[in-house]
C-alpha cells in the first residue's frame, strides 16, 4: 500500500518536472503554478524518509531526485531528536553508498546528497563528545582517494568538499538546527581533529596530479579541481581564535570572507615543510594555461602568502619561508610572460608577502634576492600599468590589469611603510621606474604614451564616470608616496613638464585670441589640457598627501629636500620665480641654478592659475577646460592648508626656503593667500555657470580661510576684499546654492579670525548690513504679497534664503553674539514665508533646509530662552507645512516624491532638535536655569511628529530613506524620554503603535530592529513605571504575542533575532499572565502530540533558570535560553 501511494505521489512529482522544465510556449501559467505548489507541499511532508528512498531508487528524473534530496535536508533538521541512532546510521550510509554506487550522478544531485551526508555526520558528531563517525567517513574517503579510479577519487573529494562545507564558519545555527555556539564547540572539534588529516588526503592526491605533466586530460583536469578546491576550503578556512571573545566579536572573525591563515601550532611543521610551496608552485606551472585551475592554484598560494599566527612566532621561520615564496615566485616571474588571467591573483600574492612580511624580514634574505624581487615586482608594476592605461583608454568594463595594478601599488604602500629597512639605492631606482611609467601613460604623444580616443565617446564616458580625482585617489596617493622616495628625480621631472605644457597652452590661447577663432585641431588642446589636469594632479599627491581627520603637515622628506638644497638656493630668486606667475620661469636670470625645486614646482600650479585667470579676463572661458579648472581648485585646497601660513611648532625640521615663502610672518606667504583668493575670486565670478566648478570652488575657499592665521590675514587681502564688495552688490546670484553658502561661510570664518574689536564690528557690519538691507527691500516692500508669485521676486527670496544659510553655516561660539541678532529675526520671517510659498516646493525646501542648518550649528550655541525661540520658529514653520498639506490631493507625478523630501527633511530637522539635550556650549546662565517652564528639545520633537504624522501614510513609507528616518526619530525619543512618549495624546499614542506593528513586518530588517528596540525600551519603561502606565499598557500587550509569532515562524537573521529575544523578553517580564495564556493556546493546537510535548520542554527551557526580572543577569540568561529555543522550535513549527 506504501509503495502504492509512493509510486502515485512519484508520477505526480514527475508530471510536475516536466511542466516546470518545459519551454514556456509549451505551458501556462495556470499549469506552471501548479506543479510549483506541488513540490512546495513535498517539501513540507513529514517525516519522508522511506518516501525519499523509494524516489531516489525509482526516479530517472535528476530534478524529482534532487527535490527529495532537498525535502531529506529539510526532514533530517527538524526531525533529528525524533529518530533513532540505528535510523540515522542506516540513512547516512544508505545515502553515501547510493552516491558511490552511481559515479554518473548529476553533480548537484550527487552535492546535495552529501550535503545532507555532511549534516547527518556533523550531528552524531554534536551528540556524542566520544563520536567516531568523521574519522569513518574519512576513512572511507582514504579509501576511495587510493582506488586510483579517478571518478572515485571525484566522489571522495565531494565528500570532503561537503564536510568542509558543513563544519566552516559559512554555515549558520539556523541552517542545521544548531545554536550558533554549538556550531563552533563542533567547529573546533573538527578543526583539531580532523582537517589535517584532510590536507594530508588533499597533499598525497596532489603530489600525484603533479606527476602528469602539460596539458591535462580532461578528466584528470577535473579530479584536478576537485582536489584544489579542498586545499583551498582548507588554506581559508577560519580558525579559532584561542581568547575568549564576546559573541559578536566572535561572529565578525566567523564572517570573514578571505581569512589570512592562521592556524594553529600543530601545522607548523606541515605548512613550514619548502615542499609544500614547491608543489603548489608547481601545480600552478602545471595548469598555467587553464583560466579555471589557474585561479584556484593563485588563491591557494595567496593563502599561504599570508601565513602568520603561533606558527610564525619565530623570526628565523618567517625568514625561511618567506625566502622559499620569493626563490619560487621570481622563477615563475622570470620564466614566462604573466598572462592577463594571472595578473589578479599574482598581484594578491604579492600583496599579501609584503603585509605578513614587512621590510624587516624582507631585509633578512639576501641581498641579492631582495634586489632581484623588488626589481622584478617594479618590472610587473610598469607592466600591470600599461595594461591599466590601455584598459582605461579603451573603457574596458573588465579591467583586470587595473585590479592587479592597484594590488601592487598596495604591496608598495606596505614596503615604504619601513624604507629604512631595505637597500635605499634599489628602493629609489623602482620607484623612479614606477613614477615615470604612471606618468608616461597619463601624458600624450610624443613625449607620453596615453592611448587617444574618440571624442564623442570620451565624453559620454565622462558624463556617467566619477572624476579622476575620486577614481584614481587610491592610485595617486601610493604614486605621491614613490614620488617622494625620489624627490630629487620627480620634482624637476613635474616642473619641466608643468612648464613646458603650460608654455605652450599659453601659446594656444594667444593666438586663438588674436585670431578670434580656433583654426587647428581641438585636439591640441584638448591633449594640453589632460597633460596639465594629471601633472597637477600628480604633483599634488607627492607635495600634499592627505589623510582624513589628521591635521594636514608638510611632508618630512619634503621639508629635507628642501633643507638639501639650501647650500645653492637664493631665497631672492626662489621668490621672484615664486611672485611671477605672468612670466616664464626659464626667463628669469639665474633660475636653474638658484631656485628652490620644491617652490619651483608650485610655482609652475601658479603659473597655470594665472593663464586660465587672465584667459578668463579676456572672455575666452568657452576654450577653457572645466575640469583643468576644477583640478586646479582641488590643487589649491589640498596644497594651502598644507603649506600656506603652516604652524611651525608642529615640526622638527623646517626649511628656510618655505618660511621665507610661505611663512605667517613672510610677505610672500600674505602674496599667495592674496593670489590664491583673488583665483578663486575669478572663478566665482566668471566660471558661475560651471556649477560643479563653482561649488567646489566656494568649498575649497572655506578650508583656505578655515585656520585662524590664514582667516585673520586674509582681511588685508584685495582679493578677500573684492569678494565682500561682489557680495554686497549681489554678484554672486548666478551661483548655485551651494556655492553661495560658502561664499558666505568663507566670509564669516574670515570675521571670526579677526582679532582687532573695532575693526571686527566694522567688518560684521560690511558683511551683514547689505544683506539686511535686501531683506527689508523684498519682505517690507508693499508689493510684495501681490509680486511674489512673479520669477524674480521668488529668485532674489531664493538668493536671500542661501546667503543667510550661509551666514548660519558659519557660526560659532565665537562669533553667535555678533550674528545671532540677524539670524533669530530672519527665522522668524522665513516662517512667513513658508505661508506665502506653501505651493512653491523650491521655496520651501530652501526654508527647511535653512532651519536644519540652525538646528546643526547654531542651536548647540544658544542659552534656554533664544532655544525656545528657534524651537517655536521650527514648530511654527511645521504647522503651517501641515496646514498647507495635510489631505491634499496633486496628480502630479513629482507630488508624492516632493512631500516625501519635505517629510525627510522634517524628520532630520526634528532628530537634530534633539542634539540640544546632549550638545549644548551654551554659556551658563543662573537666572535661566531657574526657570521652570523651559521647553525641552524632546517635547519640540514629539510636537513636531504630532503635527507631520497625519501627513505620513503607507504609501510614503514605501520610501525606504523616510521610512528609515521616521523610525530611527520614534525609537531615538522613546530611548530618551519613555515617559514623555507615553504622555502622548491617546490618538497620536495609538498612531505611533500602529506604526511600529506596520513596521515590524512590511520593511527592511533594520527597521524592524528599531521597532524591537522602541519596544523593549517602551516595555522596561512600563515595568519600572507600574499601575501608572496601565494604559499604554494595554496597548503594548498585544506586541508579546506579535513577537513570538515573529520569533516562531518567520525567518530572523542572526541579528534580528537577537534583537527579537531582547523584545520577547521585555514583554514577558511585563506580561507574564498573558504569556502563559499564548503558550497554552499554542500547545492546544498542535494535532501532534510528539510536537506539543516538544513544545512544552521548549517552552520550559525557555525560561528555566530565569526570574523574570528586568536585570542584566535574567536577560543574558533568557538570551542564552533563547538561542536553544529558536534552534529547536522553529524547523517544526513550519511544518504542516
Amino acid at each position: 500500500m506504501a509503495d502504492q501511494v509512493s509510486a502515485s505521489l512519484l508520477k505526480e512529482l514527475e508530471e510536475a518536472a516536466s511542466v516546470l522544465l518545459a519551454p514556456p510556449i509549451q505551458v501556462t501559467g495556470e499549469q506552471r503554478h501548479a506543479a510549483e505548489s506541488i513540490f512546495l507541499n513535498f517539501q513540507k511532508t513529514k517525516s519522508p524518509f522511506q518516501l525519499c528512498r523509494y524516489i531516489l531508487e525509482n526516479s530517472n528524473v535528476d530534478y524529482v531526485t534532487f527535490q527529495a534530496a532537498s525535502l531529506l535536508k529539510q526532514a533530517v533538521i527538524r526531525e533529528w531528536k525524533l529518530l533513532e541512532k540505528v535510523d540515522t546510521e542506516n540513512l547516512r550510509n544508505y545515502l553515501l553508498q547510493y552516491v558511490i554506487q552511481r559515479p554518473d550522478l548529476q553533480s548537484f544531485v550527487r552535492e546535495q546528497l552529501l550535503l545532507v551526508v555532511a549534516i547527518m555526520v556533523k550531528r552524531a558528531d554534536v551528540d556524542s563528545e566520544s563520536s567516531q563517525v568523521v574519522e569513518n567517513v574519512l576513512s572511507e574517503v582514504s579509501q576511495l582517494i587510493s582506488s586510483g579510479d579517478q571518478r572515485m577519487q571525484t566522489i571522495g573529494c565531494s565528500i570532503v568538499n561537503a564536510l568542509l562545507n558543513e563544519y566552516s564558519s559559512t554555515t549558520r545555527a539556523t541552517d542545521v538546527g544548531l545554536t550558533w555556539e554549538t556550531h563552533l564547540i563542533a567547529k573546533k572539534k573538527f578543526e583539531t581533529m580532523d582537517l589535517k588529516k584532510i590536507f594530508q588526503y588533499c597533499l598525497q592526491g596532489l603530489n600525484e596530479l603533479a606527476k602528469i605533466g602539460r596539458p591535462l586530460p580532461t578528466e584528470a583536469a577535473t579530479l584536478f579541481k576537485k582536489f584544489l578546491l579542498m586545499a583551498e576550503q582548507v588554506l581559508t578556512w577560519n580558525f579559532q581564535l584561542a581568547m575568549l571573545l564576546p559573541r559578536k566579536l566572535i561572529g565578525l572573525f566567523e564572517a570573514q570572507q578571505n581569512p589570512t591563515l592562521r592556524p594553529n601550532s600543530e601545522w607548523k611543521e606541515i605548512l613550514l615543510d619548502p615542499t609544500i610551496l614547491e608543489l603548489f608552485l608547481k601545480l600552478h606551472w602545471q595548469v598555467r594555461d587553464n583560466p579555471d585551475l589557474c585561479h584556484h592554484t593563485l588563491q591557494c598560494l595567496n593563502q599561504l602568502a599570508s601565513l602568520n599566527g603561533v606558527v610564525m612566532s619565530d623570526s628565523s621561520d618567517r625568514s625561511r619561508y618567506l625566502s622559499w615564496f620569493v626563490e619560487g615566485l621570481l622563477k615563475l616571474l622570470t620564466s614566462d610572460k604573466v598572462k592577463e588571467h594571472e595578473a589578479v591573483g599574482l598581484s594578491n600574492i604579492i600583496s599579501r608577502l609584503a603585509v605578513f612580511f614587512p621590510p624587516h624580514v624582507l631585509n633578512s634574505l639576501a641581498t641579492e634576492t631582495v634586489k632581484n624581487y623588488l626589481q622584478e615586482i617594479t618590472k610587473l608594476s610598469c607592466h600591470f600599468a600599461e595594461g591599466a592605461a590601455q584598459e582605461e583608454a579603451l573603457h574596458r568594463d573588465d579591467q583586470v590589469y587595473m585590479e592587479a595594478f592597484e594590488h601592487l601599488l598596495d604591496a608598495w604602500v606596505a614596503i615604504l611603510q619601513d624604507p629604512n629597512n631595505l637597500a635605499e639605492d634599489v628602493l629609489k631606482e623602482s620607484a623612479i621606474h614606477i613614477f615615470n611609467a604612471y606618468l608616461q601613460f597619463h601624458l600624450a604623444p610624443p613625449g607620453g604614451q596615453r592611448g587617444l580616443n574618440a571624442k564623442e565617446e570620451s565624453e559620454e564616458i565622462e558624463e556617467i564616470e566619477e572624476d579622476d580625482r575620486t577614481k584614481f585617489r587610491d592610485q595617486l596617493s601610493v604614486i605621491g608616496m614613490l614620488g617622494r622616495q625620489a624627490l630629487e628625480h620627480c620634482v624637476p621631472l613635474l616642473w619641466s613638464l608643468l612648464e613646458d605644457r603650460v608654455t605652450r597652452l599659453h601659446g594656444q590661447l594667444q593666438r586663438i585670441h588674436q585670431l578670434g577663432t580656433i583654426q587647428e585641431d581641438s585636439s591640441v588642446l584638448d591633449n594640453l589640457n589632460e597633460d596639465i589636469h594629471w601633472l597637477v594632479l600628480i604633483t599634488g599627491h607627492v607635495l600634499a598627501p592627505f589623510s582624513e581627520g589628521e591635521t594636514s603637515l608638510i611632508p618630512p622628506d619634503v621639508v629635507h629636500y628642501c633643507v638639501q638644497q639650501a647650500g645653492r638656493v637664493s631665497l631672492n630668486t626662489t621668490l621672484q620665480v615664486l611672485a611671477s606667475p605672468s612670466h616664464r620661469a626659464a626667463d628669469i636670470p639665474g633660475v636653474d641654478q638658484n631656485t628652490d625645486h620644491v617652490v619651483r614646482l608650485i610655482a609652475a600650479v601658479f603659473r597655470m592659475c594665472e593663464v586660465e585667470k587672465r584667459a578668463i579676463e579676456a572672455n575666452l572661458t568657452h576654450v577653457l577646460s572645466p575640469e583643468v579648472a576644477t583640478t586646479l581648485v582641488w590643487y589649491i585646497k589640498r596644497w594651502a592648508v598644507t603649506y600656506l601660513l603652516p604652524n611651525e611648532s608642529y615640526y622638527t625640521e623646517m626649511s628656510m626656503t618655505l618660511t621665507g615663502a610661505f611663512g605667517k610672518d613672510s610677505e610672500a606667504g600674505l602674496w599667495t593667500l592674496n593670489f590664491l583668493i583673488s583665483k578663486l575670486e575669478t572663478n566665482l565670478t566668471r566660471w558661475s555657470h560651471e556649477h560643479k566648478l563653482a561649488i567646489e570652488t566656494s568649498q575649497t575657499l572655506v578650508s583656505v580661510l578655515n585656520n585662524v592665521e590664514r582667516g585673520s590675514r586674509a582681511i588685508q587681502c584685495e582679493g578677500l576684499k573684492s569678494l565682500i564688495n561682489k557680495h554686497a552688490t549681489n554678484q554672486f546670484h548666478l551661483l548655485p546654492a551651494a556655492a553661495k553658502r560658502g561664499i558666505l561661510k568663507s566670509l564669516v570664518i574670515v570675521g571670526t579670525a579677526n582679532q582687532d574689536k573695532e575693526s571686527k564690528e566694522q567688518y560684521w557690519k560690511h558683511l551683514i548690513e547689505p544683506l539686511q538691507n535686501r531683506i527689508n527691500a523684498v519682505f517690507y516692500n508693499g508689493s510684495f504679497h501681490q509680486n511674489f508669485h512673479r520669477e524674480q521676486v521668488k529668485s532674489e527670496v531664493l538668493d536671500l534664503i542661501e546667503c543667510v544659510i550661509g551666514v548660519a553655516d558659519g557660526c560659532t561660539l565665537q562669533n553667535l553674539s555678533s550674528l545671532y541678532p540677524f539670524i533669530q529675526p530672519v527665522s522668524e520671517e522665513f516662517v512667513k514665508l513658508m505661508d506665502v510659498y506653501h505651493n512653491y516646493s523650491d521655496v520651501t525646501d530652501m526654508i527647511f533646509q535653512f532651519f536644519s542648518v540652525c538646528a546643526k550649528r547654531v542651536l548647540c550655541f544658544l542659552d534656554k530662552k533664544d532655544s525656545k525661540k528657534l524651537y517655536e520658529s521650527c514648530l511654527s514653520m511645521i504647522q503651517i507645512y501641515a496646514k498647507h498639506n495635510t489631505g491634499k490631493i496633486s496628480h502630479e507625478a513629482s507630488a508624492e516624491e516632493e512631500q516625501y523630501q519635505d517629510i525627510l527633511v522634517l524628520m532630520q530637522l526634528l532628530t537634530d532638535l534633539l542634539s540640544k539635550d546632549f550638545v549644548d556650549f551654551s554659556p551658563f546662565n543662573p537666572s535661566q536655569e531657574e526657570e521652570e517652564s523651559s521647553v525641552s528639545a524632546a517635547d519640540v520633537a514629539l510636537y513636531g511628529l504630532n503635527i507631520i504624522m497625519p501627513l505620513m501614510n503607507a504609501e510614503l513609507l514605501k520610501f525606504p530613506n523616510l521610512c528609515l528616518q521616521y523610525f530611527k526619530l520614534i525609537t531615538f525619543v522613546c530611548e530618551i524620554y519613555p515617559a514623555k512618549v507615553c504622555q502622548l495624546p491617546e490618538t497620536l499614542f495609538k498612531n505611533l503603535i500602529s506604526s511600529v506593528e506596520l513596521g515590524l513586518s512590511s520593511f527592511t530588517p533594520e527597521v524592524a530592529t528599531l521597532c524591537l528596540d522602541f519596544i523593549t525600551v517602551l516595555g522596561i519603561h512600563i515595568r519600572r513605571a507600574g499601575p501608572e502606565a496601565t494604559t499604554v499598557s494595554e496597548e503594548l500587550k498585544p506586541f508579546l504575542k506579535i513577537v513570538l509569532d515573529m520569533v516562531l515562524f518567520q525567518p530572523l537573521d542572526s541579528d534580528l533575532s537577537q534583537t527579537a529575544g531582547t523584545a520577547l523578553f521585555t514583554l514577558v517580564c511585563c506580561f507574564q499572565n498573558e504569556y502563559q495564556g499564548l503558550v497554552q493556546a499554542l500547545i492546544a493546537s498542535q494535532h501532534n502530540s510528539q510536537n506539543a510535548q516538544r513544545l512544552i520542554n521548549a517552552f520550559n527551557e525557555l525560561t528555566e533558570g530565569v526570574n523574570l526580572v528586568l536585570d542584566r543577569h535574567n536577560r543574558i540568561k533568557f538570551k542564552m535560553n533563547f538561542d536553544k529555543f529558536t534552534t529547536e522550535v522553529r524547523g517544526f513549527m513550519l511544518v504542516k
